[in-house]
């Protein structure tokens, strides 16, 4: 064999070796990239159910509360939190976006106004957060307990409304400590405590949380019971307007 035909030769092994090689290389690397895709879905999923890292207390920059031009007699006349409140879902999702939250779960959060509507507040975006359900020993159930506090001292002559709108825009778990139950004394005050399960209504699916003004209102035959809010809302109900 010539040295001509010897050179071609090994010049033909080793472009099969390369082009072998290369192929390997791409029918292997779809396996990496999905593998991956995966892993980030799975990653998102586990975030959203549920986020025990949900933010507690609004970041000032994005909600630092914003209110009305109300009265107490405004905000202590029935039905008025259901006569104001005007949050669409259009807005709700872009609370979650600006948040950072993309998966959530069917009752994990509420968006909440930092300010309550039955405190004077407003529904703008500069007044709402998304608040979990689910974070321990801070969630929207123990703010509704101070929002509800601080509206019932507010109609009883205790506490000026522009005192309780800035408390509770500044730390509402300070407020709960002040007005509820300090958490590091467990007991203390405990008669403001409104416990109970939540009660739906089967003819509006509405639902009303302990302490609401219509929660004792809702006809027998009507009457449906739900451990928390969260259920309630899996199950298709919306939290009554004059709750907040």
């Amino acid at each position: 064999m010539s040295m001509g035909r010897i050179s071609t030769w090994v010049r033909l092994v080793a472009l099969f070796v390369v082009l072998s090689f290369s192929g390997g290389c791409l029918n292997r690397d779809p396996k990496p990239r999905s593998s991956t895709r995966v892993r980030n879905q799975e990653t998102s999923a586990d975030a959203s159910l549920y986020n025990m890292s949900a933010p507690i207390v609004p970041d000032p920059k994005l909600t630092p509360g914003d209110t009305l031009d109300v009265t107490k007699d405004d905000i202590c006349t029935s039905g008025y939190s259901r006569k104001v409140r005007d949050v669409p879902q259009s807005v709700k999702e872009k609370v979650y976006s600006l948040y950072g939250i993309s998966g959530r779960q069917p009752g994990e959060y509420e968006v909440d106004h930092l300010i309550s509507l039955e405190l004077g507040g407003s529904n703008s975006v500069k007044n709402l957060w998304p608040e979990s359900y689910k974070t321990k020993p801070w969630n929207a159930y123990e703010k509704d307990k101070v929002e509800n506090k601080l509206h019932k001292m507010i109609c009883n002559g205790q506490i000026e409304l522009s005192v309780a709108q800035r408390e509770i825009a500044t730390d509402w778990m300070a407020a709960f400590d002040k007005y509820i139950e300090n958490k590091s004394t467990p007991g203390a005050n405990a008669d403001d405590e409104q416990t109970g399960p939540v009660v739906g209504n089967k003819r509006s699916h509405i639902y009303h949380r302990p302490g609401c003004p219509d929660y004792d209102r809702v006809a027998k035959k009507n009457r449906v019971e739900f451990k928390d809010a969260a259920e309630a809302e899996v199950a298709g109900y919306t939290l009554a307007g004059n709750c907040d």
